[in-house]
C-alpha cells in the first residue's frame, strides 16, 4: 500500500518551496479531502473525453484500507454501465465482494444502498447458451454471465434508475429475482417491495411494455414510480435558422402535439406518478452550429408535466397548451450532440449519458 505523508508542489522557479505538511492535518480533514478528490465529474472535454471518470477514486482506493472505505461511497454514488462488458465487470466486482464477506476480509464493502443513481446503456440481451450436461455445467459456466441474485439488490436499491429500452431485460431479471426472494421470505402482502427506485428514466426507441405490465413484480414496480422521464428519440430532426428567432420558438416550435408514442404508454400502471418529463423532438440550431459538424453543445428543451395521466385513454394536447395552462414547464439544458449532415436537414445524436450523469436532466 502507498501512504501519503507529504505533498510537494512542482515549481521550476522557486526551488526552495517547502513541502506541505499533509501529515500534520487531522485524520478527519484528510479523509474529507480524499472524499472530495474522489468525486467523478463526468465531463467530457478535449483530450480527456475517453478518461475514466472514476480514475481518481480508483487510484485513491490503493492508498490504504481506510482511504478505500472513505472514497468508495463517492465512487458508487453514480454508476455508469454503458456497455455489456461494463455490466459483467460490475457483476464480477459484486461476486468478489460476496467472497470477501464470506471470508470476513477487511476489503469487504456492501454496495447495497450505496448507489444513488445507476445508468445502463444500450445493452442487448445475449442469445441463450446451448444446454450443457450437468456434469460439466460448473466448469463451463462463464463468470461473465449476469448474476441477477447479485445485481438485483444493488440495482433496485438505487432511488434513480436510467436505462435504454434495449436494456429492459436487465430490469426484468432483477425484478424477478428480487420478487421471488421477497415472496419466499415474507408471508405478509403488506411488506414493502424489495426496491427503493422511484425515479425511472427510459432512453432510446420505445419497446414492449408487456414484460413489465404482465407480471406481478413488473406491475408493482411501475406502480411505485413517482417520476418518469423519456429521452427519446435519440436522433431528432433539426431545423436551421440563419439567426435565433424567438418568434419561431414561440409561434411554431411549441405548437405541435406531443409524440404519438405517448399514447402507447400504459399510464394506468403508474399509480403514484407525479411528474413526467420528456425531451422535445425538435430543436433549433443556427448556421454557426451547422458550419462545424462533429460534436457540439446544443440546447435541448425538456417538458415536464405536473399532472400526468392516470388513465389508459389519455389524449395528449399541444405542447403550448400545457405550458399556457400551467400543467407543464419547459426548461433548456445543454447536451453534447453529434451532428450528421444531409442535403436539407441533418440529424442529431444526443449524449444523454453525460447530461444525466451530471444531473442536468431534472
Amino acid at each position: 500500500m502507498h501512504h501519503l505523508t507529504s505533498f510537494t508542489p512542482f515549481c521550476p522557479i522557486m526551488q526552495s518551496t517547502s513541502p506541505f505538511p499533509f501529515a500534520n492535518l487531522s485524520s478527519e480533514l484528510v479523509l474529507l479531502i480524499f472524499a472530495h478528490a474522489a468525486r467523478p465529474t463526468f465531463v467530457k472535454t478535449g483530450d480527456n473525453e475517453q478518461q475514466n471518470p472514476y480514475a481518481s477514486a480508483l487510484s485513491l482506493c490503493r492508498v490504504s484500507k481506510i482511504v478505500r472505505r472513505t472514497v468508495l461511497p463517492e465512487l458508487l454514488r453514480t454508476i455508469l454501465l454503458p456497455e455489456y462488458n461494463n455490466v459483467t465487470a460490475f457483476v464480477r466486482t459484486l461476486r468478489m465482494q460476496q467472497a470477501f464477506a464470506l471470508q470476513e476480509n477487511d476489503l469487504r464493502f456492501d454496495y447495497g444502498g450505496r448507489v444513488d443513481r445507476i445508468w445502463f446503456g444500450q445493452i442487448c440481451e445475449p442469445p441463450p447458451q446451448a444446454p450443457v450436461h450437468s456434469n460439466f455445467a460448473s466448469s463451463t459456466t462463464s463468470e461473465l454471465d449476469v448474476d441477477f441474485r447479485l445485481l438485483a439488490p444493488v440495482l433496485l436499491s438505487a432511488p434513480s434508475l436510467a436505462l435504454d429500452f434495449e436494456s429492459l431485460w436487465l430490469l426484468y431479471g432483477c425484478l424477478e429475482s428480487a420478487w421471488n426472494s421477497h415472496i419466499h421470505m415474507n408471508d405478509s402482502e403488506c411488506a414493502p417491495p424489495p426496491w427503493r427506485t422511484n425515479n425511472l428514466t427510459l432512453v432510446g426507441e420505445f419497446n414492449r411494455w408487456r414484460p413489465l405490465t404482465s407480471t406481478a413484480e413488473g406491475s408493482a414496480f411501475l406502480a411505485s414510480i413517482s417520476r418518469l422521464s423519456f429521452l427519446s428519440p435519440t436522433k431528432a430532426e433539426t431545423h436551421l435558422l440563419p439567426t435565433y428567432d424567438p418568434c419561431f420558438d414561440d409561434l411554431e416550435h411549441r405548437k405541435y402535439p406531443l409524440p404519438e408514442w405517448m399514447t402507447n404508454v400504459p399510464w394506468d400502471s403508474f399509480k403514484r406518478l407525479r411528474t413526467v418529463s420528456l425531451a422535445l423532438p425538435r430543436i433549433v440550431l443556427t448556421v454557426a452550429a451547422k458550419t462545424s459538424l462533429g460534436e457540439e453543445n446544443v440546447d435541448v428543451e425538456l417538458l415536464t408535466l405536473f399532472d400526468p395521466p392516470h388513465s389508459a385513454y389519455w389524449e395528449p394536447k399541444d405542447i403550448s397548451a400545457y405550458t399556457e395552462s400551467g400543467e407543464g414547464r419547459i426548461v433548456s439544458v445543454g447536451v453534447r450532440a453529434k451532428l450528421g449532415d444531409s442535403p436539407i436537414q441533418f440529424s442529431v445524436s444526443f449524449d444523454w449519458e453525460e447530461a444525466w450523469a451530471r444531473g442536468l436532466l431534472k
